[in-house]
């Protein structure tokens, strides 16, 4: 199955959760970013670009311990990115020092960090912060992409669109590089609905994320795979 480059989103502020959400432990004994390392890099998703801010960086290159599940480390410095390593695989960490400016500004670093011919075939964008997102279901996601070469596709639970969003960057490139805020690329799909393909999901996955200390609570008793 052909890959395609992803951007991992793990930059918000976390101010609904209290304290650095992706750094909880989830009842399977693994912190939540290490959960979306795990997941998104046992799927198609090359390179992958995990934009994070600079409070989990810190965490990240001085608390090694804190990821002894994945044993996430930092290597080289290229350009503006940070090759990183886990248990999985590895790909480029990137630094948001502007990411209370909202989502947008985290996509833009993301795919600063990746090529126009790595972009070429189109781009995965995710969240760190669902929990019951599977690799099956990112594989799936990329093959109707690359089956149906819509200009976005994206998953869609109950009336309520999710994540991963897929989109053809050359097709748009123009409209993202004006998007701004916390609005994501879904702005694209008011401004050309008829380039969108929305997926009907079976399950709640690709929408339920971790924003407060409540949503952690409860995970307890449920099946994360």
């Amino acid at each position: 199955m052909e890959s395609i480059p992803g951007v991992l989103l793990g930059a918000g502020g976390s101010e609904r959760f209290g304290s650095e959400k992706l750094l909880a432990l989830l009842p399977t004994g693994e912190r939540l970013l290490e959960r979306a390392l795990r997941v998104h890099l046992q799927s198609h998703i090359s390179p992958l670009v995990l934009v994070v801010s600079p409070n989990l960086r810190k965490a990240i290159t001085e608390n090694a311990g804190l990821f002894s599940s994945s044993g996430m480390a930092l290597g080289k410095k290229v350009d503006q990115w940070y090759s990183f390593s886990c248990r999985w695989g590895g790909g480029r960490l990137v630094t948001n020092e502007n990411f209370k400016k909202g989502m947008s500004s985290s996509i833009h670093k993301g795919l600063t960090c990746l090529t126009d011919e790595e972009k070429a075939c189109g781009v995965l964008i995710s969240l760190a912060d669902l929990p019951f997102l599977t690799p099956q279901t990112i594989n799936f996601l990329i093959n109707e992409f690359l089956k149906e070469q819509m200009g976005m596709l994206l998953p869609v639970f109950n009336g309520t669109t999710g994540h991963p969003v897929i989109v053809d960057i050359d097709r748009f490139k123009d409209e993202i590089n004006q998007i701004a805020g916390d609005v994501g690329l879904r702005v694209l799909m008011h401004k050309f609905p008829e380039a969108v393909k929305r997926i009907p999901w079976h399950n709640d996955s690709v929408t339920r994320d971790i924003d407060t200390s409540g949503d952690l609570e409860r995970l307890e008793g449920d099946q994360i795979c």
